[in-house]
């Protein structure tokens, strides 16, 4: 369960002391300082929860253990909040495994430096969005809420590429997530549930269209498509994607019109 309706999606960021968590809260800027607490004893985690409600508790801590206990202790609770882990590289698949079995729902690679300086941001955003979402508040008709942006996962282990879609999109009103571990891939699915998936052929350590094949004999993730990115334009590729699952390809290298219709197919997005 998330916080309940009378609750605000309010963040707890749990560092290891106040000065980690002020240079945390400070790279977040702007956009989350009303709705940000700092808790900078870590051994009060459940007390802050208990005593401020919020809907999103990110773990910012040295070690992936400490905070998969603060999560176990959550977890026997009937109402826990959103639940997000920052890691190192070394520790992804440790947090990959803990959203696997649901005791985090979301993790971004942030220590020693962010992999992607703007993923922890669209993580909290999708996180508020999912807590407003089990609230289910009622809208009020004199403060509509702004449109939400489609969130695109793009599944690819080339940080290169990670940069060109960024700048090929940056006008888009496109969430934009990326994920570098084949392997990881579903998880990250499961946690964020995107509008779309961009897919990758050939990830060093996972078959792309296999994956694609696992999401969709997947019930609650088979309706998300999957677009494939593909250097080899070959029939059989084609075949082996289409037959599990996909929805459309993108030949590499492409151009910004092409990534662009592509997206406009299947998302609605500005021009």
């Amino acid at each position: 369960m998330r916080a309940p309706a009378s609750a605000p999606p309010g963040i707890l960021l749990v560092a290891e002391d106040d000065a980690s968590g002020r240079a945390l809260a400070g790279q977040l800027g702007a956009e989350f300082e009303a709705a940000l607490r700092i808790c900078a004893r870590p051994d009060r985690t459940a007390q802050e929860v208990e005593s401020h409600r919020p809907g999103v508790v990110v773990f910012a801590l040295a070690s992936i253990e400490a905070a998969e206990l603060h999560a176990l202790a959550l977890q026997a609770r009937g109402d826990r909040p959103f639940l997000l882990l920052l890691c190192d590289a070394s520790g992804a698949r440790h947090a990959a495994g803990l959203c696997q079995q649901g005791l985090v729902d979301d993790y971004v690679l942030h220590f020693p430096t962010p992999a992607d300086p703007a993923r922890l941001a669209t993580s909290l955003r999708l996180a508020k969005r999912v807590v407003a979402a089990g609230a289910a508040v009622p809208a009020s008709a004199a403060d509509p809420p702004a449109p939400k942006r489609p969130v695109v996962l793009v599944v690819e282990d080339d940080e290169v590429l990670h940069h060109l879609v960024a700048a090929m999109v940056d006008s888009e009103t496109v969430e934009l997530v990326f994920e570098c571990d084949g392997a990881s891939a579903l998880e990250r699915v499961r946690a964020l549930l995107p509008d779309l998936v961009l897919m990758d052929v050939l990830l060093p350590d996972a078959d792309g269209i296999d994956l694609t094949q696992r999401l969709k004999n997947t019930p609650e993730l088979a309706a998300i498509p999957v677009v494939m990115f593909t250097g080899e334009a070959r029939m059989e590729t084609f075949m082996r994607s289409m037959e599990a699952g996909a929805a459309d390809f993108l030949v590499k290298p492409f151009t910004r019109e092409a990534l662009v219709a592509k997206l406009s197919k299947y998302l609605t997005i500005a021009a």
